[in-house]
């Protein structure tokens, strides 16, 4: 087996497996050898106690490349922080205005202080939710610091994330053009700042400053537009 890798992260879930034979468990200890040769890392979910024990009995968490996760939402946060970390880049983003967001996006100048009137600042401590599933969605934020996950509420079940956004990334805008409630709910997981436009202030701003609210407007088209584009490249993934 040629040792090379053009990912850095497997993630296996065993949701619906109860143990291991000795062959999978041969397998396994392959799997981990040519990990460390071709440089990436097993990320193992959902173990039952069962397979966990004979794991850890058959000495595969010595290999450096095997880690266990509690879920498959750990295992993939991990995995989104060390290819950030390698990449240079935080987790968070780089700490960023609206209106610096704005203008570099549309290429135009936008002064903070001419937005400063219809936005709305809020700080978040870790674990705080910026908005709630099923609240009216009569809001959007632009998160210019910290760290937010967009999570699914499924009724007996736990929370699924969705995504993670970083520091430059808007939020709520397809709930504030549509109207109705809110779809998931966003919780920060570190400390946030984000400034947010309601539709009452977006009202205000195209009565008071209409040049001002065509910006807002076609940024919030480009937002829109980029999400679909995101959409489309996940299902052409997912159909590959």
């Amino acid at each position: 087996m040629e040792a090379t890798a053009d990912f850095r992260f497997l993630i296996l879930d065993f949701r619906e497996c109860v143990g291991l034979d000795s062959s999978a468990l041969l397998v396994f200890r392959k799997i981990g050898q040519f990990a460390e040769q071709a440089r990436f890392d097993v990320l193992l979910v959902n173990l039952g106690p069962i397979a966990h024990q004979q794991i850890e009995r058959d000495g595969l968490l010595v290999e450096p490349r095997i880690r266990i996760f509690r879920t498959r939402d750990a295992a993939m946060r991990a995995a989104e922080t060390a290819l950030l970390s390698e990449a240079g880049t935080s987790d968070e983003g780089e700490a960023t205005s609206f209106a610096q967001h704005l203008a570099d996006r549309l290429g135009c100048t936008v002064g903070a202080g001419e937005l400063e009137p219809y936005l709305s600042l809020r700080t978040l401590a870790a674990g705080e939710a910026l908005m709630r599933q099923g609240e009216p969605a009569d809001a959007f934020y632009f998160l210019e610091h910290g760290l937010i996950s967009i999570r699914l509420e499924m009724p007996g079940r736990s929370n699924h994330r969705l995504r993670t956004t970083t520091a430059g990334t808007v939020i709520g805008e397809i709930g504030l053009a549509q109207g109705g409630r809110r779809t998931a709910t966003a919780i920060a997981e570190s400390p946030c700042r984000t400034v947010g436009i309601d539709r009452a202030a977006l009202a205000r701003m195209e009565r008071e400053r209409p040049d001002l609210a065509l910006y807002v407007q076609r940024f919030l088209i480009l937002e829109l537009a980029d999400k679909i584009v995101d959409t489309n490249r996940l299902l052409e993934a997912e159909l590959s």
